[in-house]
């Protein structure tokens, strides 16, 4: 569990993930809740987007704006996805009064011309886990639930690896929590 930034960040379920996204306070901030959901990726790739990185069906995370700056990776979205990010889409060029430019940040910060912050999304994320009970969750708990539930599902580890962008298996491994009736079925699989 994290506590004060030291352990690991809680893996949430389903409800937990859909509780924090409504105790948010703006779309904003619910939008990129939904991306980090949704793809599995770190709020400082998530926040620095921009529409160009947005594809029919998928998006891309340039080099620029991931961890190491090493490669950038693709992340491909579901249909109901895709039709979040476009109702985002419609709310964003109200609020801003024009249709977004390529080159625009999906999710906008205080400023003309800036992003979200990390530390802004942290701060209100923070007050919603408050608010709806939850101990131990941060931001990173997008990222480890939802590569936890692809390994879970059975879904091969170079593919989960290739999503999350990680350079090794070693390093993925940190990421995904298993539980005791896990174990318990892997136990009884021993010859």
């Amino acid at each position: 569990m994290k506590n004060n930034r030291f352990g690991q960040a809680k893996v949430l379920d389903t409800p937990e993930l859909d509780l924090v996204i409504n105790y948010l306070k703006t779309l904003n901030q619910q939008f990129v809740a939904k991306t980090l959901r949704n793809t599995g990726a770190r709020v400082g790739e998530v926040v620095q987007l921009r529409w160009r990185d947005i594809g029919e069906d998928q998006i891309l995370f340039p080099a620029t704006i991931t961890k190491r700056k090493l490669k950038s990776r693709e992340v491909f979205i579901s249909l109901p996805f895709r039709n979040d990010l476009m109702q985002w889409k419609q709310y964003w060029t109200i609020y801003k009064g024009r249709k977004p430019l390529p080159e625009d940040y999906v999710f906008y910060g205080r400023k003309e011309g800036t992003h979200q912050t990390t530390r802004s999304f942290m701060d209100a994320l923070d007050k919603a886990l408050e608010r709806a009970k939850i101990i131990g969750a941060s931001s990173h708990s997008f990222r480890r639930t939802q590569l936890t539930q692809l390994h879970r599902k059975q879904v091969p580890l170079n593919v989960i690896k290739s999503i999350s962008g990680h350079q090794s298996l070693n390093t993925l491994s940190l990421y995904l929590q298993v539980d005791d009736d896990e174990k318990k079925k892997a136990s009884a699989l021993f010859a």
